[in-house]
């Protein structure tokens, strides 16, 4: 969970354990509520492009803040586990994951690039 620009944000999804299945996010004006219905982060045909999410991590810098998704992404054989890492669309009351590919974060300014 997070909390960026007057809302709590919190990432779920169904209890299929590390098995990745499509993730969803809720936001709310106060811990209490009242809490929105939960909306998918990304498409759910590729469950959360293989990953079940773990954390967010907000990163709050000079020009901007930045919040990260965290996440185990693994294949049949769970001690082979990967990392999933990727900055999120969110604000408004909206939350995206995008298609993972490759990106940097200035540590200073929070600013967060996509790599080409």
């Amino acid at each position: 969970m997070v909390h960026l620009n007057g809302l709590y944000y919190a990432i779920g999804s169904a209890l299929t354990g590390w098995n990745p299945n499509p993730n969803k996010f809720a936001t709310a004006p106060a811990l209490s509520g009242p809490w929105s219905e939960f909306s998918d982060i990304a498409p759910p045909a590729v469950r959360t492009y293989g990953s079940q999410s773990t954390m967010m991590l907000k990163v709050i810098g000079t020009k901007a803040t930045t919040v990260i998704y965290m996440a185990i992404a693994g294949p049949e054989n769970a001690m082979d586990s990967r990392y999933l890492w990727m900055p999120l669309e969110i604000g408004d009351g909206k939350l995206t994951l995008p298609e993972p590919k490759s990106w940097s974060i200035d540590v200073v300014t929070a600013r967060s690039k996509w790599r080409i």
